[in-house]
């Protein structure tokens, strides 16, 4: 590719993801726990507070606690692991057990890693990528990449999306040497159906450094949606969250800054000023008088001192603790509801049935649905491209088995299929539906040897 084509498609199509690339980076922030307490305290008083702390207009109102409570991460894990723990398996209908060997071996160990990076990334960014190389006598190799470096160009004249070209930006470059406070070139990759391209620099300065050709017949990077939109799991309810994180923190502030107590001592004027001592150029020191007013003094000495005909008095202040918690308990449960996700609730759950598991897990079932309907197309498009590197036929129909993780009873799994008759669902489906069988193809070998031997 010539450097005035990546120029225009640089130009044409990274305005267009500045938006996505809000969102995603906000999502990843929240997943972190960097979420909006932490950058900007409490919203709407944060600024007045700092004020008066700088002016010394109100030393008793001084702690700026913020105190997420990372809801973002506890949901999205918990749609994670209920999607991954038991990562998608392939079964490639026509291939033979052989076959379906080789796809496994090229998955490798890192298979379930990448899915569950891939399955947060999406919920947190609205998307996850993965990029995956081969080469002539070399193993098939894949890793997941972070959204915020990927921008995707589709085919506008193609009805079905079909992805065009990706381009890949990252800073700094692998194995540059700098110099110290220089700052490293911006890398840009734009893979297309034929080559990469690899440009440095940005802008005027920005060169061609690489064109390079594969055999990969499409860029090799596979997107994984987390729904329709593209949207991350947090616009459903960060106003929920970032409530819930105001309730916490304004009430750590409150007992730090109230739950002192002062004494109200009568008929005592006490110390109206303090003294700093200040060195002089000539090495002297020198006792400089500060005014102190009643808000320093009573942070300082923990007392106030007015007129009076004597006595001790405590002033303490009452946190509305019951307000805050029920405030706090509602939010709690109308963001499980907004977030579509499952609310243990241990102390209503108890010994329930199968039915009542089923409908705690209803909203949870419908969100991960919709990622695993999105999930599907892409994890087939992963097999056919382990199958071009085996050198397979492609046009295999490609099964995927999905393994919710959620409390089952796998007795009653078990004796349904044993009192079904074969006539109704064959051996094989029986021993692949089996709750204590992992590899089913490979029970079904052990199987037919035991009978053969």
């Amino acid at each position: 590719m010539e450097l005035k084509q990546a120029k225009d498609l640089l130009e044409e199509y990274l305005p267009q993801c500045r938006d996505f690339l809000e969102q995603a980076a906000r999502g990843m922030d929240y997943y972190q726990g960097r979420s909006s307490i932490i950058r900007r305290g409490m919203p709407g008083l944060e600024w007045m507070r700092q004020w008066q702390r700088d002016n010394g207009k109100n030393p008793l109102r001084t702690a700026d606690n913020r105190i997420p409570a990372n809801w973002h991460r506890i949901l999205v894990d918990q749609k994670v692991g209920y999607l991954f723990t038991y990562p998608p398996r392939f079964d490639l209908q026509g291939g033979g057990a052989e076959l379906n060997a080789r796809v496994r071996q090229c998955l490798g160990d890192c298979y379930e890693k990448v899915l569950r990076q891939l399955g947060t990334d999406a919920s947190n960014a609205g998307r996850g990528w993965l990029c995956y190389w081969y080469d002539e006598g070399e193993p098939f190799g894949y890793w997941f990449v972070d959204p915020l470096e990927i921008t995707p160009v589709y085919d506008p004249t193609s009805i079905r999306p079909r992805l065009k070209a990706v381009i890949r930006q990252v800073r700094p470059v692998p194995g540059e040497q700098l110099k110290p406070g220089e700052i490293p070139p911006l890398r840009t990759e734009i893979w297309t159906d034929e080559e990469l391209t690899v440009l440095l620099g940005e802008g005027d300065k920005m060169e061609v450094t690489q064109v390079q050709p594969h055999r990969y017949g499409r860029p090799p990077f596979i997107e994984f949606p987390n729904n329709e939109a593209r949207a991350g799991d947090l616009l459903l309810y960060r106003p929920l969250v970032d409530a819930i994180d105001k309730v916490l923190s304004g009430m750590a502030n409150d007992l730090d800054d109230i739950q002192e107590i002062l004494f109200v001592i009568r008929n005592y004027d006490g110390q109206t000023t303090s003294i700093d001592y200040v060195e002089q150029p000539d090495g002297t020191v020198k006792e400089v008088p500060r005014q102190l007013s009643v808000l320093h003094k009573a942070k300082l000495e923990k007392y106030f001192s007015v007129s009076g005909d004597g006595g001790v008095e405590v002033l303490k202040a009452e946190i509305p603790y019951e307000a805050r918690a029920a405030y706090l308990q509602m939010l709690t449960r109308q963001l499980y509801a907004t977030a579509m996700a499952v609310d243990p609730a241990p102390e209503r759950t108890g010994n329930q049935s199968g039915v009542y598991i089923e409908f705690l897990y209803s909203l949870l079932e419908l969100k991960a649905g919709l990622m695993e309907t999105e999930f599907r197309p892409a994890l087939a498009e992963f097999a056919r491209a382990i199958l071009r590197y085996l050198g397979e036929k492609r046009e295999l129909v490609i099964q995927q088995l999905w393994t919710r993780n959620k409390p089952r009873n796998d007795t009653e799994v078990a004796d349904i299929l044993v009192k079904t008759p074969d006539e109704v669902l064959s051996p094989e489906s029986k021993t692949r539906l089996h709750p204590l069988v992992e590899d089913w193809q490979a029970e079904r070998e052990l199987i037919k040897g035991r009978k053969e031997g």
